[in-house]
């Protein structure tokens, strides 16, 4: 639960956020209570990361989480797997020609459950 008894109206973020405590204490995956606490924050404090950052701090094959929108701002020359709950067109397009994956929150928890190898990018 957010501060202060204050949730979030999106019933369907509330049920991922929940999921993602669960599978915390399920794998002992501490990334995503993490990413559930980022989740639970307020809207305008999400990330918005651009893809020249996430180049910088990536490399081929790796696994990552941003908690808010990925932007096509930059160029990605590596394919990288990314979970967000929003991808801009331009960032969607560029990240799927390199040869990236493009995942939602949900499906991120699946390819690695216990957390290994995976990035928080903000």
């Amino acid at each position: 639960m957010a501060k202060h008894g204050i949730r979030k109206t999106n019933p369907q973020l509330m049920l991922q956020i929940d999921a993602f405590k669960a599978h915390a204490r399920q794998h002992q995956a501490n990334i995503w209570r993490e990413l559930a606490r980022r989740l639970e924050a307020p809207s305008n404090s999400y990330a918005k990361v651009n893809l020249s950052r996430l180049n910088r701090h990536t490399t081929s094959g790796d696994v990552v989480i941003v908690a808010g929108k990925v932007l096509g701002a930059g160029s990605i020359d590596h394919p990288i797997s990314i979970g967000a709950p929003s991808f801009s067109d331009s960032a969607r397009s560029k990240i799927l020609r390199a040869g990236g994956i493009v995942l939602s929150l949900d499906e991120i928890a699946q390819v690695s459950p216990t957390g290994s190898h995976v990035k928080i990018i903000r």
